[in-house]
């Protein structure tokens, strides 16, 4: 088990210094995040407009509305301008508690592959049987997170592109690391 959390730790900083220079050298994130000239004066209309911190589908149907009023409500909204809006009423940008939040989720999400590549050792044998576990676990993510925000709420592309590079990269050098340190000394048992 000492492995295992040796394996994560080095995993989770190989793979958030990845992160960070994946976002901080605009390679794969160039495009991520749009701008708009006019924002002083949207920020302004949605201030005025939003309460509370929160997600916003723009337009939307009122909390409580009827199976017909939603329909109706799509059918008119055909063709229409949308938006979906991530609303915080202040600006608060503390880049150290993100980047330790940052940290401690890639370590747990490290140690969740590291002990499952330990606990099924006797399965896993090789390096690439571990590897491709590593990036399985990548695939899900996107799978279950990148891509559905895509099918239920038209994500862009430009978007998710560098969100399902770093998830492949950053994974794949983690789980490198992982398959390696996991897999040494590791013998194959015969039937």
């Amino acid at each position: 088990m000492k492995n295992v959390v040796i394996g994560s730790l080095v995993a989770a900083v190989i793979v958030f210094a990845y992160q960070a220079m994946s976002w901080m050298v605009p390679l794969f994130h160039a495009n991520t995040l749009k701008y708009s000239a006019q924002q002083d004066a949207i920020l302004a209309a949605i201030s005025q407009n939003l309460t509370e911190d929160g997600v916003y589908a723009i337009p939307n149907v009122p909390p409580g509305s009827t199976n017909e009023q939603h329909e109706e409500f799509s059918k008119n909204m055909l063709g229409k301008p949308s938006a979906v809006v991530h609303f915080h009423k202040s600006f608060d940008m503390n880049m150290g508690k993100q980047m330790a939040m940052g940290f401690v989720l890639n370590l747990i999400a490290a140690f969740t592959i590291a002990y499952v590549m330990w606990t099924a050792r006797e399965k896993l044998v090789g390096f690439g049987s571990k590897f491709a576990l590593a990036i399985a676990f990548a695939g899900f993510t996107i799978l279950q997170s990148s891509l559905m925000m895509a099918n239920w709420w038209q994500t862009p592309g430009h978007y998710l592109s560098g969100e399902i590079i770093d998830h492949l990269v950053g994974w794949g050098l983690g789980g490198a690391w992982l398959a390696w340190w996991l897999g040494r000394k590791q013998t194959v048992s015969q039937p």
